[in-house]
């Protein structure tokens, strides 16, 4: 496990191409996020893309502006707010996706904005593995994230894919040992113990 204080610093040692699995508690949530878009990227040429099939990027835009976290550098990946904001209402740095289970579509969109907005380094975050495999079938859930983790390391990006998920899913944390160099466990600053999990 990591705290979430020293999350930043583990970050940092990172190399490019890493790709994380990122099990965070709900208390942890925002404070993990704000780790990957801000203290992660900062000092750095970097680009973020955050794709999201869990929470709103209008949740996630709202939170960073409560931080005064710059999103200039960032870009959304929205798969839960179609059927809500429509096409006619996409808001400046948010690409839609019409659902989590248009996951090709997902892939497409990441690579489209990492042509666009070419960078020194890029970090591609998938919030949440969770949410993905309760809308999609997990053989077809596994082939998406062997498919885009390779293409992203061909890219040298960092990804993270978090899990928030309350309930262990043994299913999906084999699915991520299959794709990812790290498994890190996140926990609350006021836990004690830190001990990381590698996979």
């Amino acid at each position: 496990m990591v705290s979430v204080q020293g999350l930043p610093e583990k970050l940092d040692s990172l190399e490019p191409g890493s790709a994380v699995a990122l099990k965070v508690d709900v208390d942890s949530y925002f404070e993990v996020i704000t780790a990957l878009t801000d203290k992660f990227p900062r000092n750095r040429e970097m680009q973020v893309i955050y794709t999201t099939s869990t929470i709103s990027s209008a949740t996630i835009i709202h939170v960073l502006d409560a931080f005064d976290i710059s999103r200039d550098n960032i870009q959304f990946v929205d798969a839960v707010s179609y059927m809500t904001m429509g096409a006619s209402k996409q808001p400046e740095g948010v690409t839609f996706v019409e659902s989590p289970t248009m996951l090709e579509n997902i892939s497409l969109k990441i690579e489209y904005l990492l042509k666009k907005y070419p960078a020194d380094e890029n970090t591609v975050i998938i919030d949440s593995i969770d949410s993905l495999s309760i809308h999609n079938d997990n053989r077809i859930l596994s082939e998406f994230l062997h498919i885009l983790i390779s293409n992203l390391r061909s890219h040298d990006c960092f990804t993270f894919i978090l899990s928030v998920s309350e309930q262990d899913s043994e299913e999906i944390d084999n699915m991520l040992a299959m794709v990812c160099d790290d498994f890190i466990e996140v926990r609350p600053e006021n836990e004690s113990g830190s001990t990381e999990v590698e996979m």
